[in-house]
């Protein structure tokens, strides 16, 4: 073994003498990864050498002698089977630890970090609610409290031993022995290190902090720490500029909607490089007692990056280099009004001064849609604010996620039901257009039950995609040019793609018809991501034929099949995924299309590529369409492809579908004309 190993390092090492290894950015394609929050400690275990840790629903671990700190999730290694732990608890007897999640899956963790599972609860038939209210342990025996009895676990051989039907439910009990000692703390409940004489709990921010006895009184011994991550797990709007992923965590539904009271507004900023968050500091409105309430939308300013803009149920807010410095509602003096009358109170009326969405033109100059004002207001880049009267529409209603198309023209949602709408405004006329009519190719009408548009992308066609209550439609050159030419639209008739059945019936689908769409987003494939409501994520291909991707919860590692809003990182080919429940991403195979083709932009990874690596490679820095052979070094082509995007992927396989040898491979590329050929290599280790 040892002579193999040894073997391996040389053949590593002569290899990269011939290959130029750069570090990549980005992930193996089809990877996951989830930015989970740990701002609240639910519960703390230690262990020995190891203290763990639920905050947030979340599991992390602190090891006491090295001080790591570690992740558990579904995407680590090893994964976890759910999400949302609700109890865990340490079994000293046989050195285990208990965790259960709300879709009452229990997991089970060695010491060697070695990940059991048993189902037995969350596949029990049951009337009952199966929620499990406590949990206790008893030497080597784990005893879980739910409403329909009691379960007796063995923590040995980790399966249910029994279940105690009860005619009352129990709603909790206490550790006979073997469990953790707990007692209050300065920030909550700490928990007794027996190894280690001390006591863990949260500090006042939240972290994992020790804490030692000293007169009668636990004192901090040890600074605060907890894994990196957001503050806040709501990410309803996420927006990517620049290398930062700014989100924002409100969900306002329409004044005085159930869960608006209480939601202060937050913005969190990810450094992608850097893999750090941040909270923007809102102290400006805090020391003046202003609210800052149901943040919803947000935009950068192409000028400056470091300026951001907010808008919300409040009124809208900038921010620069993360410090909120001015705010605007209804009594600022500018044309910003409140939603709701003047006969309400003051404060009522500032704290109801909607702004549904804000975007920036590419002059710098700030469009901001105020919810039932009866002007469009400019916040123009010298400073000068302007009042537009409307034109084609008589108030502004609830627009939402606006984009600039090729043709100047801004598009924008309404998913207001008064009445749900779509259409544009012509920044350079003053008009608007706007329809509430969905009759499609066919002359059928698509229901109307629900937001006829939430919100639009344009693709690499020039077609704009709507998502709505009842799947998406979108609206060719033709459309756009009927609808700039016409201020009657009733005569307007949208798209929905069929996509044939190919069983011979010569019948055809509408494309997600009855799929509640939440957002779109255009890749540089000219691939079509769909957000759903309750659905998950759909990829669909560049000519809307093909479903490449469902994800859901059950098959991939989203914190929610209800998904709010998706951003992508065309550089690196990253689609980020926000939720009410949590944020992540996945590592796609398509990033963005370079202008030229340049040896010093394109790059493969992994590179080398390991013996127990499985997934595709994949070849960076590349221009749409570009044209890629890949041979040994005596010439002999293993594969052959067109670029989509900025990126191919090989699957490490020759074309006859086995594994290639150890060796380094030429990776030729050229452009579809056959020009500006370049070369890099891939070094394979088998």
């Amino acid at each position: 073994m040892k002579e193999r190993d040894m073997y391996r390092k040389f053949l590593i090492y002569i290899l990269l003498t011939f290959v130029v290894v750069l570090t990549a950015g980005a992930d193996a394609v089809g990877t996951w990864k989830l930015y989970q929050s740990y701002s609240t400690i639910n519960s703390v275990e230690p262990t020995g050498n190891k203290v763990f840790v639920v905050a947030d629903g979340n599991l992390y671990s602190y090891n006491v002698k090295t001080t790591e700190i570690r992740e558990y999730n579904i995407t680590t290694e090893p994964a976890l089977n759910g999400r949302k732990i609700t109890h865990m608890i340490w079994v000293k007897a046989v050195n285990k630890l208990f965790v259960v999640y709300s879709n009452y899956v229990i997991d089970i963790l060695s010491t060697r970090d070695k990940i059991s599972s048993i189902s037995g609860l969350k596949n029990a038939s049951s009337l009952k609610d199966k929620t499990v209210k406590s949990i206790a342990v008893s030497g080597q025996y784990v005893f879980l409290t739910t409403a329909m009895g009691i379960l007796k676990i063995d923590a040995k051989d980790e399966y249910i031993i029994k279940t105690y039907g009860l005619e009352d439910e129990v709603p909790g009990m206490s550790s006979a022995s073997g469990s953790t000692t707990t007692k209050d703390g300065p920030y909550g409940v700490v928990s007794y290190d027996a190894t280690n004489k001390c006591w863990w709990g949260a500090d006042a921010d939240g972290k994992l902090t020790k804490y030692i006895e000293k007169d009668g009184e636990l004192v901090a011994a040890s600074t605060g720490v907890r894994p990196e991550g957001p503050t806040y797990k709501e990410h309803t709007n996420i927006k990517l500029n620049n290398g930062k992923l700014y989100s924002v965590r409100g969900l306002y539904e329409g004044w005085g909607a159930e869960g608006d009271i209480g939601n202060p507004g937050y913005l969190q900023i990810y450094d992608v490089v850097n893999n750090s968050w941040s909270v923007a500091d809102n102290s400006y409105a805090d020391t003046r007692g202003k609210v800052h309430t149901q943040f919803t939308c947000i935009d950068v300013d192409p000028r400056d990056s470091r300026h951001i803009v907010v808008g919300a149920k409040s009124g809208l807010y900038e921010f620069y280099d993360g410090k909120m410095t001015v705010f605007y509602d209804c009594e600022s003096g500018t044309p910003i009004k409140s939603t709701i009358s003047e006969s309400f109170p003051t404060e009522i009326r500032r704290q109801n001064t909607v702004i549904s969405a804000v975007k920036y033109d590419s002059n710098g100059n700030l469009w901001i849609f105020n919810q039932g004002n009866t002007v469009m207001i400019c916040l123009a880049s010298n400073g000068e604010w302007k009042s537009l009267e409307l034109t084609g529409i008589s108030k502004m209603e609830r627009y939402k996620n606006p984009i600039f198309d090729s043709r100047g023209l801004m598009w924008f949602a309404n998913d207001f039901w008064n009445p749900y709408s779509y259409g544009f405004y012509d920044t350079k006329s003053n008009q608007f257009r706007v329809s509430t009519s969905l009759i499609n190719q066919d002359g059928a009408t698509m229901n109307s039950y629900g937001p006829l548009g939430r919100a639009v992308a344009e693709d690499d066609e020039n077609n704009i995609w709507y998502a709505t209550a009842d799947g998406p439609f979108y609206l060719t050159p033709e459309n756009v040019t009927y609808m700039c030419n016409n201020t009657d639209l009733s005569g307007l008739r949208i798209n929905q793609y069929k996509v044939n059945r190919n069983d011979g019936s010569g019948l055809a689908d509408y494309l997600l018809a009855g799929v509640s769409i939440t957002d779109v987003l255009i890749d540089a494939g000219n691939r079509k991501w769909f957000a759903t409501g309750g659905n998950g994520l759909y990829c669909i291909s560049a000519d809307n034929n093909s479903e490449l991707h469902h994800f859901t919860t059950e098959n991939s590692p989203l914190p929610s099949n209800e998904i709010k809003k998706l951003a992508w990182d065309g550089e690196n080919g990253v689609m980020y995924i926000g939720t009410y429940y949590g944020l992540c991403s996945y590592q796609s195979d398509v990033t963005q299309s370079y202008g030229d083709l340049n040896s010093d932009n394109v790059y493969a990874y992994p590179n080398p590529v390991e013996p127990n690596f499985t997934g595709d490679i994949t070849i960076m820095g590349l221009t749409d369409g570009a044209h890629i052979t890949i041979t040994s070094t005596s010439g002999y082509v293993v594969n052959k492809g067109i670029c989509v995007g900025g990126s191919y992927t090989w699957n490490g396989c020759d074309r006859g579908g086995e594994r290639v040898a150890s060796g380094v491979y030429n990776v030729l590329v050229a452009t579809s004309e056959g020009e500006s050929g370049c070369v890099t290599k891939i070094a394979v280790i088998r």
